[in-house]
Formats: structure tokens, sequence, C-alpha cells
């Protein structure tokens, strides 16, 4: 068990965004990555063995993964051809079972601008969540859930707008946190209609959890901590998944600390792979 570390996940298509976070980490805080195999190929094992401080581990053995499999199965396809919902349900269980006494998962459609030491310090206040800043009137559960899964406290149902694709854990201490995650997952794993009122997946579940246990004020104020690719105004700034791409952000987006793609990166993620495997600091 190593003390901190980023944990994520990723399949064959977003490999390339795998290779660009890693390396973003490198090139920032370097802190080792641990992700979780859910279908990349064995050349892409191959090559992320050569990397420093990249470990793909397999999937924990948890039975209630294989329960979400199977419930997904009725869900309708989502928009995105070949990507699978299960997978969009299981963040809580790795963060679980992580290699890390400190934690901060993050989505692989996301680079590391700067500020990731930050992030790891403001672990010693509590759990560090961060606010959506693509869609947030979209972000709140409806008001069924409540219905099935009351709260015994007074909650503000549309606070907070989380965005899942970035958050922090210790082991231990967080423990009861991280459980309330987990338990409208299981729940919509088991009952077809939490399911239905969960908003987007796991994040809804986190969501739920912040609100049960009055974390509201772990989430950070600003979105620079997790800034979505969309709200960049910079006409002239190239997006380019490219060798280069880490170097011009930085420069054009001073303030900003991680930008995030919000699942909209797969399209340039497979073009990209070999110029971003260029870039990768061993």
């Amino acid at each position: 068990m190593r003390q901190r570390g980023v944990v994520t996940l990723a399949d064959a298509t977003y490999f390339p965004g795998l290779l660009a976070l890693h390396a973003s980490i490198r090139s920032s805080f370097p802190v080792p990555v641990a992700c979780f195999d859910i279908g990349l190929t064995d050349a892409q094992r191959r090559q992320a063995v050569d990397l420093t401080d990249l470990e793909i581990l397999p999937l924990p053995d948890e039975p209630l993964i294989a329960e979400l499999q199977e419930a997904t199965r009725r869900c309708a396809p989502l928009m995105k051809p070949g990507k699978r919902i299960w997978p969009l349900w299981i963040c809580p269980l790795l963060i679980r079972t992580a290699p890390f006494e400190e934690v901060f998962w993050l989505d692989c459609d996301l680079l590391v601008l700067r500020g990731l030491d930050e992030m790891f310090g403001f672990l010693d206040q509590g759990p560090v969540f961060t606010p959506e800043n693509k869609a947030p009137e979209r972000t709140p559960n409806p008001p069924r859930l409540y219905e099935l899964m009351p709260i015994g406290r007074p909650f503000d149902p549309v606070i907070p707008t989380v965005n899942g694709g970035v958050s922090g854990w210790r082991r231990g201490r967080d423990e009861a946190a991280l459980e309330a995650y987990i338990r409208p997952v299981a729940a919509a794993a088991r009952d077809p209609e939490v399911m239905d009122s969960i908003s987007w997946h796991d994040q809804g579940a986190l969501i739920w959890a912040i609100q049960s246990l009055g974390l509201e004020d772990r989430v950070l104020a600003s979105p620079l901590w997790n800034f979505c690719v969309d709200r960049v105004r910079a006409p002239d700034l190239d997006l380019s998944w490219d060798e280069d791409l880490c170097d011009r952000l930085r420069a054009a987006l001073p303030e900003v600390r991680l930008l995030h793609w919000n699942g909209s990166v797969a399209e340039v993620l497979i073009p990209a792979q070999v110029q971003i495997r260029r870039a990768i600091p061993r």
C-alpha cells in the first residue's frame, strides 16, 4: 500500500487518454497512477508496463460489478457507439480497492495542468469533491430518488452540483463517505426504479452521499479544479491531442488546474494515440 496516488479506469478506446493523463501527472506532480483494465488490448498492456509509475490492475473481485453488468443490459444504448453503461457505475468500488492511503479518482479524459499537490493537501481537512461546470442545471437527482432513498437530515436537493470525474479520499477516515457513495449504486443494481432516479450514473450516487452525510462544504468552490473544456474561451488555442498539448494548455490557461473533456474526447483519442505516446515521460 503506497501513501498517495491517482486511480482511474480505461478500455482500448480511452487508452490514449490514459497515456495523456499519466504524462500530465508526470510533468506536474509525479505520483503513481493505477488504472483498472476494462478492455485494454495486449499491446496496450505491454506498452503500459514500460512506463514509470503506471500500473494496470484487473477489476476487483466484487460481486456488485457483475450485478451492475446484468442490471444495465436493459438500459438504452449510449449515444457514443461502443461505450458501455456498467463502467459508469463502478467508480466508488474501484476507489475502495485502490492501492493508496490517499487517492484521487481522475477520469482518463482529463489533463492535470497544475495543482495536484494542493489537492492532496486539501485531503487534510476531509474528502475532496469538485463542482460540475459543463451542465450544472442537469446535475441534480430527480425527486423520486429521495422518496426511494430518504435522507434523514435537512438538505437542499439541488445542491451540490458535483462532477464525479475528480474526487479525493483518505483510507479509513473517509470509509463512511465511500460506503454512502456505494449505497445508491448497490440499490440501483437491484432496483430499476432507483437506477432510473439517479442522475448521471454514479455521479448522482455521489451527490446523494454528500447530501446524506452533510458534506456539502467539502465541494471546492472554484470550477478551475475540474474545468470543462467546453468553457475554454481561447479561440486561437489549438486543442489537438499531440505531444505539445499540455505545454500549450499550461501557457494559455494559467489559472486552470485540471482540464476535463467530460466524455467528449473519445472521437479524437484514437488518431491521437501515436502522437501522445511520443510525449510520455518514462
